[in-house]
């Protein structure tokens, strides 16, 4: 026998390969990758012909744990793998011709248990699948924790859920509505006590309603499902395990009327909400946000019917840390900020409207460590000048104008425990502060796509730095930096290792190589040569 002691087989791009050998028993783990595009079929064939007379073990499989299936285009129904006893994991990706799976795929007609051991389940980029088949009372997937289905966009309905399963996500998909869970097994109606904690429902367009029965999560993300209407607004106060909420692109989603707004209240076990462009949103928001005393992180974006976020509305997120906004355009007034004691990261960007109201009454400065705007304009205002002193990490994004003002330049200087300076894509920014040298903490300069930055201050840059980076700057600008950046490597300041005060930062993504180094404890580099 070949392979007697074999445990994982992995074949990729063999468009020859004709036929393969019976697999040993030993084996594990089996990926086929662009494997002959008529054999693959065939093959499987030929084991669901025996499957009929033979048992799972006679036909010395009855190891395989994981199964991956990619990119074999003209393979029109899927093997029969469902009576595999250890199967654990199965991934099926891009295989176009395949319109229906059923009895085929589950490999028994009787009422006993389909995938018995499989606990992680994907579906990827399946654009002809249209129908899913399965007998009534069937216990498909006992075991279960994650199902993920992503680009089927003609796929109408899931199976029955069985009550395992701990996370579900589900990615352009055609569903009408949500799959229920797993029927009685003794006849008794549907199971409630599902252990479902997790779910990403994202570009839905045919999904009209949520399954109340599956509103037990920890977890709820849902983006772009234009159709997707909130019914009962019992709904919201009764996901009481409710830990994160995201809510994007859902225009209807908050469609109720002015009565329904007054009981409109999430749970107080909420910790993180985002909500961006959910219709009536704006206006119910205020009232939504009184009972969320468990609150750390705020997310809001484009509401452009908001108009403010009262001291009333905020009172009670005395655990709130972080609290993003942007393009709101109608947003006037914030004045809530001051009672956010636990505040460390503001980002606040494309609200051109926005005032702070200062009233008469004194505002203390803040503990705020992390700031991301868009425009200096808004050191200006009193909340966010008395916030400047704590800040250690700012990042001005899509600065709209050439230069800054005298004001906001001088007001630069307050930043004295800044550690952390980024520009990003600010396109017609013409020219960084003059002050920059006198910023006696920078440790970390970064200029991304600001093509029209010529030069450096005259005065140049602080003394303090250990680190800079740039990308699709101007090429005079670049010549400047990489003789700095030479400079600080030669002097020995270069920040490989800084310890951990910004590894979590939430800068853009192209800077996940830099907190890699920045925070590790242990760092080695060998051999670099290609």
């Amino acid at each position: 026998q070949l392979f007697p002691c074999l445990r994982k087989l992995q074949i990729e791009r063999c468009p020859r390969l004709k036929r393969m050998p019976p697999l040993p028993p030993s084996v594990k783990s089996l990926s086929l990758c662009q494997v002959g595009l008529t054999e693959v079929p065939r093959l499987w064939e030929e084991i669901d012909e025996s499957s009929s007379s033979m048992t799972v073990s006679e036909l010395k499989i009855y190891s395989l744990e994981e199964i991956k299936l990619e990119d074999i285009p003209e393979c029109e129904r899927l093997p029969c793998l469902g009576q595999l006893p250890s199967l654990k994991v199965l991934r099926i990706q891009r295989m176009p011709a395949v319109k229906k799976v059923g009895d085929g795929f589950f490999g028994s007609r009787d009422h006993g248990k389909c995938f018995p051991s499989l606990e992680v389940l994907t579906f990827i980029n399946m654009p002809e699948w249209e129908e899913w088949s399965w007998a009534d009372g069937r216990q498909l997937f006992p075991r279960l924790r994650n199902l993920e289905i992503k680009r089927c966009p003609r796929l109408k309905r899931l199976p029955p859920l069985p009550p395992s399963l701990e996370t579900l996500e589900i990615d352009e998909v055609g569903l009408t509505e949500l799959p229920g869970l797993w029927e009685g097994i003794h006849g008794g109606g549907s199971c409630i006590t599902a252990s479902l904690s997790t779910l990403r429902i994202r570009k839905c367009p045919n999904l009209r309603n949520l399954e109340e029965g599956l509103l037990s999560h920890s977890n709820i993300e849902i983006a772009e499902c234009a159709e997707l209407k909130w019914q009962p607004v019992k709904g919201f106060k009764e996901l009481t395990s409710l830990a994160a909420l995201s809510l994007c692109s859902c225009p209807n989603l908050m469609g109720m009327t002015r009565d329904w707004a007054i009981d409109i209240l999430l749970p107080p076990s909420i910790e993180e909400l985002v909500l961006s462009d959910c219709g009536n949103l704006g206006k119910l928001l205020p009232g939504c946000l009184h009972n969320l005393t468990s609150l750390t992180r705020l997310e809001i974006g484009d509401c452009l019917s908001i108009e403010s976020l009262p001291e009333t509305s905020l009172l009670h997120l005395k655990r709130l840390q972080s609290l993003s906004i942007w393009h709101c355009d109608e947003l006037r007034s914030i004045d809530g900020l001051r009672v956010l004691e636990s505040l460390r990261e503001l980002t606040i960007k494309l609200c051109p409207k926005l005032l702070l109201n200062e009233g008469n009454e004194q505002v203390e400065g803040s503990s705020v460590t992390e700031l991301y705007i868009d425009d200096t304009a808004l050191f200006k205002l009193s909340l966010l000048r008395r916030t400047l002193p704590s800040v250690h990490a700012l990042t001005i994004s899509n600065f709209p104008r050439a230069t800054m003002s005298d004001e906001e330049e001088q007001l630069l200087r307050s930043l004295t425990a800044l550690k952390w300076l980024e520009f990003e894509d600010c396109k017609n920014l013409q020219s960084l502060p003059r002050e920059l040298h006198v910023l006696p903490s920078l440790r970390l300069l970064a200029i991304i796509g600001c093509p029209e930055i010529q030069a450096l201050p005259e005065k140049g840059l602080p003394t303090s730095l250990s680190n800079l980076h740039f990308e699709d700057c101007h090429p005079r600008l670049t010549e400047q930096l990489q003789k700095h950046l030479a400079e600080i490597k030669s002097s020995g300041r270069l920040a490989i290792r800084e310890g951990t005060s910004h590894p979590t930062i939430a800068s853009p993504h192209r800077f996940r190589w830099f907190f890699v180094v920045f925070g590790c404890f242990s760092f080695r580099v060998s051999d670099t040569t290609p």
